[in-house]
Parts: C-alpha cells; structure tokens; sequence
C-alpha cells in the first residue's frame, strides 16, 4: 500500500469523528426547540448515541493499527466491539428520539440480539441481518421527529453505497475502495445533523 493511500484511509477514518462532533453540537445548540417544540424523548440518550459511535470507531481504528489499514473482513474482539458500539449508537439515539412501545421493544431486542450473534457460525451474516432492523426504526424515529423525507437519505450513503462500497473492497482486494466507507458513512450522518439544523426554520415556515 502506498503511503498516499494509507494516508486517504487514515483520513477518512478520522473525518468520521468531525461528523459525530457536528451532529453532537447541533443537538446541544437547537435543544431547547428539541425539548420543548419537538419534545424528544431524550437529549441525554442522543447524545450517547454519537458518543458510542466515536467509541465504534476508535475500535475500528485500534484493529486498523495493528493490520497497517489493510482491510480484511475478520471475527475478532475489536470488531465485536465496533459493531457492539455501533449498534449501541442507532438503539440509543432511535429511543430517545421518541417513545414507542413497538420501537422500543424492538430496539432494546436488536441492541441485545446484535452482539449475541456477532460470529455466529463463524460469520456476519446473521448480526448484519439482524442490523437491519434497527437501521429502518433508527431512519423512521428521525422522520417522526423531524417530518422531513431527507432522512432517508441514510440509508441510501450509509446501508446501500457504504455496503455496496465494502463489498467491492471484500471481493476485488482493492483497498482504495476502503477509502470511501467512512466518508459515505459520515455523509450519512451530516444528512442527519443537517435536517436537525434546519428543522426549526421548517417548522416556523409551516
């Protein structure tokens, strides 16, 4: 790998953290209109759903250390803690956007279920099935809240393009493609955060 490359990935990996910090202040600049306009669930949960995802990630970063940012698909315990916290991410930040019995129950599951089944048969496949689940409430619980189809933009960047991305890098061994995981995840995110900036400008032109 040349140095270039190994530098794109190592940023691209970083860039993931900008985005959570954004999302993170964007959420502590607008919570009044949060608490008292939109009455989301729960500020504090939301804001453990960001800070689990830069824990998800600094895992993911601590495994690419000691492979060099060669990417390998792989069962190991720094990739359990990843997809752990990443799962602990969505259910935290889906459940204090609104309270639902059927949401809830189905997150709390999926935050259970989701470790439980990382490397089950010496694979992803059903943990990523599983993920599913909370990805769609997580999306659904954002448009509840926020009345704004843009939301479902991250779905698109981060379990279509991002998957499809990884794919790509698993079956090709081309680790350029490794350099476009995280921004497309990240952008995922930003899409986020930018519907949260905007929402009260909605709301005050509806």
């Amino acid at each position: 790998m040349s140095p270039a490359l190994r530098f794109a990935i190592i940023a691209a990996h970083f860039f993931t953290y900008l985005a959570i910090a954004i999302n993170i202040w964007i959420f502590s600049r607008r919570s009044e209109f949060f608490r008292t306009v939109n009455k989301v669930r729960s500020l504090p949960l939301i804001y453990c759903g960001f800070a689990s995802f830069a824990i998800a990630t600094s895992y993911e970063i601590a495994e690419h250390i000691g492979d060099d940012w060669f990417y390998e698909s792989r069962i190991s315990p720094l990739n359990h803690l990843f997809y752990t916290f990443i799962i602990a991410g969505i259910c935290l930040i889906g459940l204090g956007l609104r309270k639902s019995k059927v949401s809830d129950f189905l997150l709390i599951t999926s935050l259970i279920a989701t470790p439980l089944t990382y490397g089950f048969n010496d694979s992803k496949n059903l943990m990523q099935m599983i993920l599913l689940i909370p990805a769609f409430l997580f999306v659904y619980n954002w448009y509840a809240v926020m009345r704004d189809w843009r939301v479902f933009l991250y779905l698109l960047f981060s379990n279509v393009l991002a998957v499809a991305v990884g794919i790509a890098l698993i079956v090709t061994d081309q680790q350029i493609f490794h350099v476009f995981i995280g921004p497309l995840a990240s952008t995922a995110l930003l899409i986020l955060g930018y519907v949260a900036w905007v929402n009260p400008k909605r709301r005050n032109m509806a």
